[in-house]
């Protein structure tokens, strides 16, 4: 049980409940149909996961604060993405969104150069993405721990596929975001709506390359949806129809309230499979991944980027491979792996 629930990355949120429930049982006559507690020996299991959880939450957390310090000290405008912003503003405590990297947005890709040489010079390695057309970001990383590296991922669009990268802009998703000042003074992150429709389109693409949900990328839409007021939930209604993120925004909410058991408004389903009835993507196969790479190569402009693109996706680089795959004997054993990989791929 402890070690799914890591896996899901909710051991912290689970640890919580129940001591939340515990104190209510204590504390109040509890409801004829109240849960029961479980039994102590696995309270006493999470409590120890959780404690490891937390720590590993702190130290992220001052990694954070170290890289926005850079950022303050070079004027740097930037968005702390996914778990990285939520933990500090839409959980109740920061350990208790599970994050295992940093992710950042930058306004442009010169932007996140300066910054990735300004870690370089900090102590942090960076490594090769796939390639420019793949991966819209540069990956660095740093020794914190004996035996655990911490990953800053430095974006420059919103998302690492050309379905979905030029759908916002810094400017715009800068314009409605939030403060995190418990975090740090130039700390901020997307707002409530470009949260959820990012959550979404990353459980897309994760889906689109065989990674299966997670527990703790649904629950943010919980707690996301939560959060809404009647306006937000209209404006993400008009955002994702604008966006042509119809679709795609409805399956991540229908995921999350079929797990969770909760019931999501009927106008907001029906405005947005009716506005999903024209988008070009299908969202019904974005679990498809020879649809996925279809729907990709067609969204790049032009033959030139097309072929740069597949070029780039078939022959990725060393640090990009070794990063999947772990260390192999030189690159030739790392395509390999990839060959075995896109077999198995075509075989589904």
């Amino acid at each position: 049980m402890v070690a799914a629930a890591q896996n899901e990355g909710v051991v912290a949120l689970l640890d919580w409940r129940w001591q939340q429930m515990a104190r209510a049982t204590t504390s109040t006559t509890p409801a004829q149909d109240a849960p029961p507690l479980p039994p102590r020996e696995w309270v006493a299991a999470f409590s120890a996961a959780a404690r490891d959880a937390t720590l590993v939450s702190m130290v992220i957390e001052s990694e954070a604060r170290r890289l926005l310090a850079l950022m303050a000290e070079a004027g740097m405008p930037g968005l702390l993405l996914k778990g990285s912003a939520l933990a500090h503003w839409a959980y109740p405590q920061p350990q208790l969104r599970a994050c295992g990297d940093v992710d950042l947005l930058l306004p442009s890709r010169e932007t996140a150069e300066q910054l990735s040489a300004r870690l370089t010079a900090a102590g942090y390695e960076r490594a090769d993405t796939s390639g420019e057309l793949v991966a819209y970001e540069l990956l660095c990383t740093r020794q914190v721990m004996p035996g655990w590296a911490l990953e800053v991922d430095v974006h420059w669009q919103l998302t690492n596929s050309p379905l979905f990268s030029s759908a916002f802009s810094f400017d715009e998703l800068m314009a409605d975001s939030i403060a995190l000042p418990k975090l740090a003074p130039n700390a901020r992150g997307l707002g409530p709506v470009h949260a959820l429709l990012h959550a979404c389109v990353h459980r897309a693409l994760n889906l689109s390359i065989g990674v299966d949900d997670k527990l703790k990328w649904l629950y943010d839409l919980i707690v996301l949806t939560d959060a809404f007021s009647p306006a937000d939930w209209q404006r993400m209604q008009q955002l994702a129809a604008d966006k042509q993120l119809a679709g795609v925004v409805l399956s991540g909410l229908e995921a999350a309230a079929t797990t969770f058991g909760r019931t999501l408004p009927a106008d907001t389903v029906a405005a947005l499979r009716h506005a999903a009835a024209a988008e070009p993507l299908d969202a019904t196969r974005l679990a498809d991944w020879r649809y996925m790479q279809r729907q990709t190569f067609a969204a790049l402009p032009g033959l030139g980027l097309r072929l740069r693109w597949l070029w780039q996706r078939v022959f990725p680089s060393r640090d990009y491979l070794t990063y999947l795959y772990g260390e192999q004997t030189g690159y030739a054993g790392l395509m390999w792996q990839r060959f075995k990989r896109v077999l198995q791929r075509l075989g589904h």
